[in-house]
């Protein structure tokens, strides 16, 4: 009989990994944000949960279920892949795809698993009618207009032209019209534009007799603009902690979900001039202590955080020590005490008094705290504690 191999953790935390990197996503903080989210909305007002991209790197299926017991309207999800997914995974509530259905016949593919596409000119609208009426069931979408984001959805120019027609055929519903705002986080007067834009529009739709959830707001126009909030919200990034501008934590305070974590592999005493890593860009000056960690770029922290960022270890600040590599890096542990193989390293998080926020990283990347998280690779393993 063939012997069987070791597992990869203990029998207590049930590890199914052997490289020692990963994500620890706390559900119990997800469902607060929720909770803060809701409270901040008036009692009516629904929530589409955005769990694309793997829920912003987060871990989308599981996080999809949370929110699901959270009592969510809805799902919005950025394919019509995340879509099957997620009802392979079992979750039953309404799924919206963000996404452009091109080519025309993966309509066919969001309908045969009961997704809520997006449409966003006549040419769709038309294909979903004539498939409509071949499968003899009323098919919803949400309308996508596009009122200054520059992106997808129907001009304001055509809407009213797309609505009429949309008015004449009762084989398809538009459960939802929507815009995606472009500056809600920086320009109050072109978000207020788009806003009027959209009014008059969905005014013209009801006038029409059509009826339909009405939502607009991001992240960034739930937290600064309540009037933004209409029939429902559509939280992102919220959700998992994080805010789109620096003062909206002072509004909404919310608990990060994730935390990104490795252990030391390895360990070594240099001495002064030694170098660490491709380049030679890092030279120890004086004796040193260098500890090796089984993460790089390969798992999404970035090469462009070489030589300046910094890792928990011991609860305390270690720099980065030499250019990042595709599978591991280095970082200085000189003077931390005690100091050993196996220690755990937080990469984004809290270990004792000290944190390291994803807008930190963000920052010294030039980037936003969306690209930090969603860049984790998908090698990286989610775990929900």
């Amino acid at each position: 009989m063939k012997e069987q191999p070791p597992s990869a953790g203990s029998k207590k935390d049930n590890r199914n990994f052997f490289r020692q990197t990963w994500v620890e996503v706390d559900k119990s903080d997800f469902h607060f944000n929720l909770k803060k989210i809701k409270e901040y909305l008036k009692k009516d007002t629904k929530i589409l949960a955005v769990i694309k991209s793997n829920g912003y790197g987060h871990g989308g299926v599981e996080l999809a279920k949370e929110a699901v017991k959270a009592g969510v309207y809805g799902i919005a999800v950025s394919s019509v892949e995340e879509g099957i997914q997620f009802r392979k995974a079992g979750i039953k509530t309404n799924l919206l795809v963000f996404g452009v259905p091109y080519p025309i016949d993966n309509l066919s593919v969001a309908v045969y698993w009961d997704l809520i596409p997006t449409l966003s000119n006549l040419h769709e609208i038309q294909y979903l009618a004539t498939l409509a009426k071949r499968l003899s069931k009323v098919l919803e979408f949400h309308l996508k207009i596009d009122t200054g984001m520059g992106r997808i959805g129907v001009s304001p120019q055509d809407a009213y032209n797309i609505l009429q027609k949309i008015s004449e055929m009762p084989e398809i519903k538009m459960a939802g019209i929507y815009t995606h705002f472009a500056v809600a986080d920086t320009d109050a007067s072109y978000t207020q534009n788009q806003l009027d834009i959209f009014h008059d529009i969905t005014k013209y739709a009801k006038n029409l007799g059509l009826k339909f959830i009405a939502h607009v707001a991001n992240t960034a126009a739930l937290i600064s603009n309540k009037k933004t909030h209409l029939d429902m919200v559509r939280p992102g990034i919220a959700l998992y902690g994080l805010t789109p501008f620096d003062h909206a934590h002072k509004m909404l305070k919310l608990k990060p979900v994730l935390s990104w974590k490795t252990r030391i592999i390895n360990l070594k005493r240099v001495s002064a001039g030694f170098c660490v890593s491709y380049g030679r860009t890092f030279v120890t000056n004086k004796a040193s202590v260098i500890a090796t960690l089984p993460v790089g770029y390969a798992d999404g922290y970035s090469r462009v955080l070489s030589n300046k960022g910094d890792v928990l270890v011991r609860g305390k600040r270690c720099p980065i020590a030499g250019r990042i590599t595709m599978d591991s890096m280095m970082i200085d542990v000189t003077g931390i005490k005690g100091v050993s193989i196996g220690d755990e390293v937080v990469l984004i998080g809290t270990q004792g008094k000290e944190q390291i926020k994803a807008e930190e990283l963000a920052k010294l990347q030039n980037t936003i705290n969306y690209e930090v998280t969603c860049s984790i690779s998908m090698r990286v393993p989610r775990i929900v504690v």
